[in-house]
């Protein structure tokens, strides 16, 4: 099966969960957003770099599941680009104070190195293991702060395949609905 064929069915699987806890009653629901900083070890053809980003995402929480997305820049002594995720998870353990979620990220990206300037355009995939600490500021919101480890690599390139193990922290906010 095609590389493009797959990630299509996983996407109709992750958008028939989602209506499908969305229209349930009762159900916690709650919308993150935060800023991103990374770094990584870019690991491409048994050539190691350190690499750096800086990025912005978010995610609505229903009845423990995650829906969202990403967006990184990345930067690097021999290496540069961007790329961005949509992900879906499963909060494991979901507190009014903790939040410990596997996540798993799907996307697209584009990558050049120094010693050959050709531009990688992927395929990614990007499962992670997150833990989002809450302070709570006002009735239901307030101050989201995260540790993201994660394993960033390809499915598809034009050009070269790389991977990137990765150690994320997030700052932003939060808020439940009543």
């Amino acid at each position: 099966m095609k590389s493009k064929t797959k990630v299509f069915i996983i996407v109709c699987i992750i958008a028939v969960l989602f209506i499908s806890v969305s229209t349930a009653h009762g159900i916690e629901k709650a919308g993150m957003g935060y800023f991103l900083g990374s770094v990584g070890m870019l690991s491409e053809s048994g050539n190691n770099s350190v690499i750096y980003s800086l990025g912005g995402g978010g995610h609505a929480i229903r009845n423990k599941l995650i829906l969202g997305g990403e967006g990184h820049s990345c930067f690097g002594p021999a290496n540069a680009g961007g790329y961005g995720f949509f992900n879906i998870g499963y909060a494991i353990i979901s507190s009014d104070k903790l939040k410990l979620y596997p996540l798993l990220g799907v996307g697209v990206g584009a990558l050049t190195r120094e010693t050959n300037p050709k531009v990688s355009k992927c395929a990614l995939l990007n499962p992670s293991l997150r833990l989002d600490y809450l302070i709570h500021i006002k009735n239901r919101s307030g101050v989201l702060l995260g540790l993201h480890a994660g394993y960033t690599f390809t499915l598809y390139s034009n050009t070269f395949k790389w991977s990137m193990p990765h150690i994320r922290l997030a700052i932003g906010g939060f808020a439940f609905e009543d």
